[in-house]
């Protein structure tokens, strides 16, 4: 009678186990990285482009600014201003290559784009 009991016991705990990971399994389900994004001023040191997936329904565009005193802040830029559609064209435009990202940052703005300074 005891063997039994100790099976019962094992059992229990692997359905308890696998009870865990399908409950942290479904709520990982739906979560994006960015929950919020903001306008990002200032100068932008690089960034992360993260296209939809089953975890999340939309592109999301992951910024890395440089504050007033040098140091880093990364923030979520919303994906419909002007800034991210040029970085997101650009982003395209390279083939999505990690290695040229700087060309995306320091491209120069057209004299045609509505946000060159005048």
């Amino acid at each position: 009678m005891a063997i039994s009991q100790r099976n019962f016991a094992v059992l229990l705990v692997v359905v308890a186990a696998a009870c865990v990971e399908l409950y942290q399994a479904q709520t990982s389900i739906g979560r994006c990285v960015c929950p919020s994004a903001q306008a990002v001023k200032g100068k932008i040191s690089d960034f992360q482009v993260l296209e939809k997936r089953p975890s999340c329904d939309k592109t999301e565009l992951i910024v890395t600014r440089i504050n007033s005193d040098n140091s880093t802040q990364k923030l979520c830029m919303p994906t419909v201003g002007v800034r991210a559609k040029r970085l997101l064209s650009c982003w395209e435009s390279i083939n999505k290559n990690e290695t040229r990202k700087m060309e995306c940052i320091d491209r120069p703005k057209t004299a045609g784009n509505s946000t060159t300074e005048k």
